[in-house]
């Protein structure tokens, strides 16, 4: 109960921010819809930007030990609890934390707000029969254009090219009566946020999971995309939107972090023993490091 009501309030107040944006500000839905998009994301960006150093950084320190993590699996490999204690004593000595895997949990804080204006723009009856930008497309259209209605409609496909009729059927997509741009965008837009974005894996995969990995990101770039066909134009903007913003924050990010060498790990590895010299004492990784320490010893105490 507590989650639906949760998901209720930031459904109302998003809804609350796109009717102000259009009422006093923009007097059009299309522009209240992307601005709304800046406003969630520049509130969002500190956790964003927290989330992708730090998985940045764990990728980095991973992708530094992969030698020597190999060399401890294959000379390990017939006895795990050998493997894991040389495992988490060569993350203690390269100040890896195992708190690292955690860097990706922020992001899910982020999805109940997609959602909710997922949920907005969805279900906004505001958003019948109402032009995008101002009707600008609808001003340039001519007298004899009968099937040409861009964005005419929020609430419904883009149709950039409407048939006036359903002309076929298809399982997943429905009713084809247009074709629609926005779609489309949206997947070359997935395609380049998955080709030049994604960040590179922490460690070595085996040919199946890097088939499983390429799936994925064709899955992500086609399905969704489909998926979204016959969405009303006002969520397909919402999603185009989002994902172009989405890569320039990242582009962003990732231009901040060279910038200031948060990835040099001759700069990582010299302010880790900085921090342990000024605490004058051995070297720790933190609650999860005290607590993997911790096992350990207890383990040792049992095998004795």
């Amino acid at each position: 109960p507590c989650g639906f009501c949760t998901f209720d309030t930031i459904t109302s107040l998003l809804l609350g921010v796109l009717r102000f944006l259009h009422d006093n500000i923009f007097h059009d839905w299309s522009l209240s819809i992307v601005f709304l998009v800046v406003i969630v994301r520049t509130l969002l960006h500190p956790l964003t930007r927290w989330t992708q150093v730090r998985m940045a950084v764990f990728g980095k320190q991973m992708s530094g030990i992969g030698p020597k993590q190999k060399l401890i699996q294959e000379r390990y490999k017939d006895d795990p609890s050998k493997l894991q204690q040389e495992t988490a004593k060569l993350w203690r000595e390269e100040g890896i934390s195992p708190a690292g895997f955690l860097g990706c949990l922020p992001a899910f804080a982020q999805t109940p707000v997609w959602i909710a204006l997922s949920a907005v723009l969805f279900f906004a009856v505001e958003l019948r029969h109402q032009h995008a930008f101002y009707g600008v497309f609808q001003s340039a259209q001519k007298p004899e254009w009968i099937t040409w209605w861009f964005l005419g409609d929020l609430a419904e496909p883009d149709a950039i090219i409407h048939f006036g009729r359903a002309i076929t059927t298809l399982p997943i997509l429905g009713p084809i009566t247009s074709i629609n741009l926005l779609p489309v965008l949206l997947g070359i837009v997935f395609f380049i946020q998955q080709k030049y974005l994604q960040p590179p894996t922490a460690t070595q995969m085996t040919p199946e999971q890097e088939m499983q990995a390429k799936m994925m990101k064709w899955m992500t770039v086609f399905m969704f995309p489909v998926m979204m066909y016959n969405a009303p134009a006002g969520l397909a903007l919402y999603f185009t939107v989002n994902s172009t913003l989405a890569i320039i924050e990242s582009k962003w990010i990732r231009a901040h972090m060279d910038k200031h060498g948060m990835l040099d790990m001759d700069k990582i590895r010299a302010a880790r023993e900085a921090r342990r010299a000024a605490k004058g004492s051995a070297p720790k990784g933190g609650v999860m490091s005290a607590l993997q320490q911790y096992a350990e010893k207890k383990q040792q105490d049992a095998q004795r």
